[in-house]
């Protein structure tokens, strides 16, 4: 007989080794073989390979009831693994997760609180109705349970049921317990109670009263702010932006408590700090010359040093704070200059911020920052230049300076004279809306339109619908400064029925105006396009109110009065929010609302709703699910299966010189279901597997040994999983 040590390193070589391929029927059959296999390094093995294939998209289904076989492990790690493989096909599969029911409800009163975790987080994403006559013992346990780390999965699996079943999770009592946990201790489990409850109360907000339950606990809030993780800190700012303080006192504690995570170091958690304090603002006496101002003030600069993605969303929401306080950042323009390495979608957004930032009775700031948009408007990117164009008309509007707005126009005729088609358009509408803000400088009229009339075919170098729109209008509003009006005239009335909805309005006005200069035909003309031609109603409205207009009695004083009508005065180009749109979008900052600039309310939200092809079914029912599903894919399987099923395979086990030959290799997990599916008792003693000690002492050691009859080892398979279930 060998030494004792000899023995040991044997057993300990043979535990780990990696068995040899087995099987050449593909890549299905392999991961089955090392599933159940006797050796539990090779089972450990399979699983992590079996994640892999589930990880890039490949349909492992087939695999569930070897899986499942090593759910029962003292190990962790393989424990972790097989939960995953469950939690995946949860929600593809949900017909087969039935088979675990049982072990969950067995984990979820194991020593380990990390097993019991994880089996009341599976439990909760297997969407089928019967689960739940299974989770209310385990999730009213986990939600009293001494570990908070358990604690706070199960407050957020009530927000899963409450989803899943609403009816069932109120009868339960569930909920009371989920208020109850605002009370806890830990402040993980207060922010995941919080979440928990807020996405109850978007499903549903009669079942529970958000806005109480905060103002009850916000003292609460404000102990556990600083002990909390990043994730529960933005939970409970978001809470806390949803508070509205009593008075003045309150608001100004309040802001005070959370001004320290203006310093944050996620940007996330800055944005709702900033949110926090922005909603509580109006209710203290502030200046824009306060420390907390300042705070603020340093918290949006520090978000520009952060990654370009970020700086996109902080450039957003800057967007929105600068609304309603223009004067917070205005000592920092040059933070907001534009870099080289700046992306595109970046570059956009700081020029958007940078007309806003600048002072208006500033004159050196503005032409620092007309040089810096002259430099922008000569870069090689299309949109980036036409960006820029469109940022000197609204700086210089923005001024509303005589001089100023002659060194915008000198610099848009520099970019002209450039000779490039691809800034005409934008070049025009800037001239255009500089003249709509000084609509009586006569000089700035004609030298503009001087240099518009040089332009034999305007149609060639304009493109889009607003710069046709602008040009025309020209063509009508200063009728003098343009020599061969007719000619131009007459070449977008050519092209009217192709021209869109905007140019063709414009034609139509024009057109009107100047009837009397130009033949009588073309009135007429252009009206029976307007009115037969076009698809655009705004234009056929607009053509049949004119021709009623002619066909009354005073027409001429009537046309004449209303092409005397003078524009309105162009006060500014640059978009501004409702007072109440404003409102909701500080309530909302840092979320995909700041982004689009629309208000949850206002957005077209998609309902969550899942395909439930087990609903309402019986245990009965659902085990024939099961059954066919998995039947199903093994056909599938062996469609696909090219090999000879007769052809034996001769594994060589080191050492024994063992051979295990099998006969039969076609292995089906339909044998192994009507065990999976016993919920009840075992009525033998499981064999052992030559394993772990700790194993051994879980689930009393199964024993695979290689057989040569592979009837007895098919039977053996079976007896294991009626024990093991």
């Amino acid at each position: 007989m060998p030494p004792l040590d000899k023995r040991i390193k044997k057993f300990l070589k043979n535990s780990i080794r990696i068995a040899p391929k087995i099987s050449d029927k593909g890549e299905l059959a392999e991961l089955r073989t090392g599933l159940v296999s006797q050796y539990p390094q090779t089972r450990k093995d399979a699983i992590k390979k079996t994640i892999q294939q589930m990880t890039v998209g490949k349909d492992v289904s087939t695999l569930f009831p070897d899986v499942l076989k090593n759910m029962a492990t003292n190990d962790i790690e393989q424990k972790k693994l097989v939960y995953l493989y469950v939690m995946n096909y949860a929600e593809t599969h949900p017909e087969l997760c039935i088979l675990a029911v049982n072990t969950f409800v067995t984990d979820a009163q194991d020593p380990n609180p990390l097993i019991r975790c994880m089996a009341i987080r599976t439990m909760s994403m297997i969407r089928v109705e019967k689960i739940l006559e299974y989770i209310e013992i385990p999730l009213r346990r986990t939600l009293q349970d001494d570990n908070p780390y358990v604690r706070k999965t199960a407050v957020i699996c009530v927000a899963k049921l409450f989803q899943l079943n609403k009816e069932l999770c109120i009868e339960l009592g569930v909920l009371e317990d989920l208020k109850s946990s605002l009370d806890d201790e830990n402040p993980m489990v207060v922010a995941n109670a919080t979440a928990s409850l807020a996405e109850i109360n978007d499903m549903d907000p009669s079942i529970v009263d958000l806005k109480s339950l905060i103002q009850l606990h916000v003292k609460q809030f404000l102990a556990v702010l600083n002990e909390c993780t990043e994730w529960a800190r933005i939970t409970i700012l978001g809470a806390l932006s949803e508070y509205s303080a009593r008075d003045g006192l309150e608001a100004q504690d309040i802001i005070d408590r959370v001004t320290a995570h203006l310093q944050h170091v996620n940007p996330a958690v800055v944005l709702a700090t900033i949110k926090v304090v922005i909603k509580n603002l109006p209710q203290t006496d502030f200046n824009p010359n306060s420390l907390i101002m300042k705070k603020l003030s340093s918290a949006l600069v520090s978000l520009m040093s952060s990654p370009p993605e970020m700086q996109y969303v902080a450039l957003k929401n800057i967007r929105i704070i600068l609304e309603k306080y223009p004067e917070i950042l205005s000592k920092e323009l040059r933070i907001f200059y534009i870099k080289f390495n700046d992306p595109l979608y970046v570059k956009l957004e700081k020029i958007d911020i940078l007309i806003r930032l600048v002072d208006k009775g500033n004159l050196k700031q503005c032409s620092l920052l007309l040089t810096e948009l002259k430099e922008y408007s000569m870069e090689f990117e299309p949109e980036f230049v036409s960006r820029a164009i469109q940022g000197l008309s609204q700086l210089g509007i923005k001024f509303s300076g005589e001089k100023f707005l002659q060194k915008v126009l000198d610099i848009l005729i520099e970019l002209i004279d450039r000779d490039q088609n691809s800034i005409k358009d934008d070049c025009c509408i800037a001239m255009c809306n500089i003249l709509r803000h000084l609509p009586e400088n006569t000089d700035m009229a004609s030298q503009i339109c001087s240099i518009l009339n040089a332009w034999e075919s305007p149609d060639e170098y304009l493109r889009t619908d607003v710069a046709k729109c602008n040009y025309v209008w020209l063509l009508g509003q200063y009728p003098e400064n343009f020599p061969s009006l007719k000619a131009k005239v007459n070449i977008f009335l050519e092209l009217f029925n192709q021209e869109e909805s905007l140019t063709q309005t414009s034609i139509l006005i024009t057109v009107v105006r100047l009837h009397s200069k130009l033949p009588g035909s073309t009135l007429q003309s252009v009206l029976e396009k307007a009115t037969k031609e076009t698809t655009e109603l705004d234009v056929r409205d607009m053509a049949i109110m004119y021709w009623r207009c002619l066909s009354m009695d005073d027409s001429e004083e009537l046309v004449e009065e209303l092409c005397k009508i003078i524009p309105p005065h162009l006060e500014t180009t640059i978009d501004q929010f409702s007072p109440d749109l404003l409102e909701k979008l500080l309530l909302e900052l840092g979320t995909i609302s700041s982004i689009y600039f629309k208000p949850q309310a206002n957005r077209r939200t998609r309902d969550v709703s899942y395909e439930n092809v087990v609903k309402g079914k019986e245990i009965n029912e659902l085990q024939d699910l099961a059954k066919n599903e998995l039947a199903s894919k093994a056909n599938e399987e062996v469609l696909l299966d090219f090999g000879d099923d007769d052809e034996e395979d001769e594994d060589e086990l080191d050492g024994d010189n063992l051979t295990s030959v099998r006969t039969n290799k076609k292995y089906s997990a339909l044998d192994d279901l009507d065990d999976l599916f016993n919920f009840g008792t075992t009525t033998g003693k499981p064999k052992s597997f030559k394993d772990d000690i700790g194993i051994s002492q879980g689930i009393n050691e199964l024993n695979l040994r290689p057989s040569v009859d592979s009837n007895s080892r098919s039977q053996s398979n079976t007896q294991e999983l009626l024990d093991l279930f």
